[in-house]
């Protein structure tokens, strides 16, 4: 049975001898931010990239919903062409 994200996430900070508020402080933000991205409530490429950074664990590993292979294809599945643009477009202006 794997952890839940937030407590894989933990572990790695306190194997790397951080804090969420050390993460905090760096990064300027409040300790509740930092949480909430912990546990994937919300969204910081900055708070994201600074816990790899200290962890030395790959962004796809601790946010998989967000960075991991099945993300990507459903972000590339819900990109429009720029021909879908310009038709989108076209048919907007009339």
């Amino acid at each position: 049975m794997s952890l839940p994200q937030a407590t894989r996430v933990r572990m790695a900070l306190m194997a790397a001898q951080y804090t969420q508020s050390d993460i905090a402080r760096e990064c300027g933000v409040a300790p509740n931010t930092v949480s909430a991205v912990v546990h994937g409530r919300s969204r910081s490429r900055q708070i994201e990239t600074r816990i790899a950074l200290v962890t030395g664990i790959d962004p796809a590993e601790l946010w998989p919903q967000w960075y991991g292979p099945e993300a990507k294809a459903k972000r590339r599945r819900n990109r429009m062409s720029h021909a879908q643009i310009a038709e989108a477009l076209r048919a907007f202006v009339g």
